[in-house]
């Protein structure tokens, strides 16, 4: 498999894949769904996972929901994200679940008051499945 050709910020590395995968691939997938709270999955929110003025890993989905105006972009596809497919998440080998996509429709389902959300989730060991 191909690592992820990005350097990985200290802080998002407990969480995003040091390999490259495909999101198609994810999507073919049959995964069992499951319904979580969205509180279970926030902290999520507090990451850098966005890219902002081109630079990779710069802004927080919070960030973005606190200054809509400033960062109109993200929050105009997060307002666009649409709640009716679920989450994809892996199950890591400690048990965490960690976002592989969804992370905008996570930031609408709580700007959204909802309590849960669905997630599909691929187990650790599959993660063959999606690597390039």
């Amino acid at each position: 498999m191909k690592p992820f050709p990005l350097p990985i910020p200290p802080i998002l590395r407990p969480y995003i894949l040091d390999l490259l995968w495909e999101v198609d691939a994810l999507h073919a997938l049959p995964l069992p769904a499951v319904e979580i709270a969205v509180a279970e999955l926030a902290h999520h929110l507090d990451l850098p996972f966005w890219a902002y003025e081109g630079k990779p890993f710069q802004l927080t989905p919070h960030q973005v929901a606190a200054d809509p105006a400033r960062y109109h972009e993200q929050y105009a596809r997060t307002l666009a994200a649409d709640l009716a497919h679920p989450l994809d998440a892996v199950r890591r080998p400690d048990g965490r679940l960690t976002i592989l996509d969804g992370v905008h429709r996570l930031l609408r389902a709580e700007l959204s008051g909802l309590h849960v959300i669905t997630v599909r989730v691929l187990e650790w060991e599959r993660l063959g499945a999606i690597g390039l």
